[in-house]
């Protein structure tokens, strides 16, 4: 990254190819739209290189990244209520996903976002430093999260 900051574009490259998959799922789930992720994922990017002199060497990447991936999923449109359907049961995987993406978007967006941090890999911890607030209501909020998740989807384990 502080190649990225000194103007090194083959090095914010490179920053692309191995954060984009990752931010590009994370910000699919967040928005519940191909589309909008896509648009979401250019803003992410756009701003990491426009704001690439605030990243402060000696942090991680990750939490930085996803944060800003996070509020341009936020900037982005959520999706209409009546794309989103939850009737019946999953009959394939794809099925199961776009269910799970829908059930997402009926938790509140707080959850939502702590959810999806989770479901990256961030520990309570990290997640905590990302959105400014301290681990064990990070974790109680996951919990309850999780249980509305699953209520949403008919008490199935997704």
């Amino acid at each position: 990254m502080a190649l990225v900051a000194s103007g090194d574009r083959s090095a914010y490259e490179a920053l692309y190819a191995r954060w984009s998959p990752s931010t590009f799922t994370f910000l699919l789930r967040r928005t519940g739209s191909r589309a909008r992720a896509e648009e979401a994922l250019q803003e992410t990017w756009l701003r990491i290189y426009r704001y690439r002199s605030s990243f402060q060497p000696g942090k991680k990447f990750a939490p930085w990244v996803f944060a800003i991936a996070a509020n341009a999923g936020r900037d982005a449109r959520r999706p209409e209520p009546g794309l989103l359907h939850l009737e019946g049961e999953a009959s394939d995987e794809t099925d199961l996903r776009d269910r799970l993406v829908a059930g997402l978007h009926h938790l509140d967006p707080i959850d939502r976002r702590l959810l999806l941090l989770a479901v990256q890999g961030f520990t309570s911890t990290e997640i905590g430093e990302m959105v400014q607030v301290n681990p064990g209501a990070v974790r109680m909020r996951l919990s309850r999260a999780r249980a509305s998740l699953r209520e949403v989807l008919g008490g199935s384990d997704a």
